[in-house]
């Protein structure tokens, strides 16, 4: 018996998911005179007490004032701002949603609920996915990987609001192909 099948994996892949991938890159910091540096993460700023938060190659987190890093550092970790908000208030959930077309097919795809856990509004999160999957192929024999990528835009979530946006459907078929040939 011979199988035809377009599965899915349930390995949704939202880059959002670490939405500052942008102030997530590890980097190299300097100090005021540029004597001294280090190599670490931004992960968080505090805009009223002006204090930066990195984490270091070992993983050790650090927390200073903005005004000990060289101006280019400081321009970053202010350019940053914006994006460690989201990263920090904003959470995701993911909720497969399958709707059957008939005997041996389905559409699925995926909800995504954006919360704002945040004190104040957040604009436009943009959120790109990939949803991975296998398609049978009846030709070559065996599963062929595929992949439906795709972005979605939230608009405004007010603060302690949470919103839900859909990703594209994949078309699934779950059907059994009879054996070609005597034996």
């Amino acid at each position: 018996m011979h199988t035809l099948r377009y599965t899915m994996n349930t390995a949704l892949a939202i880059l959002a998911l670490a939405l500052p991938s942008q102030a997530l890159e590890l980097r190299t910091f300097y100090d005021q005179g540029k004597t001294k540096s280090f190599d670490a993460t931004l992960t968080a700023y505090d805009a009223k007490k002006k204090s930066v938060t990195v984490k270091n190659a070992k993983g050790k987190a650090m927390s200073f004032s903005l005004s000990v890093l060289s101006d280019e550092c400081q321009a970053y970790v202010l350019s940053k701002q914006d994006l460690l908000e989201v990263a920090k208030n904003v959470r995701l959930k993911f909720k497969e949603e399958k709707t059957k077309d008939g005997k041996d097919t389905s559409r699925v795809g995926f909800a995504i609920e954006v919360y704002n856990r945040g004190k104040v509004s957040i604009e436009d999160v943009t959120l790109n996915y990939t949803i991975y999957y296998d398609e049978g192929d009846l030709k070559k024999g065996g599963m062929v990987r595929k992949t439906k990528e795709g972005t979605l835009s939230t608009g405004k979530i007010y603060d302690g609001d949470t919103l839900t946006v859909n990703t594209e459907t994949v078309y699934l078929v779950r059907k059994v192909q009879p054996p070609v040939g005597g034996g």
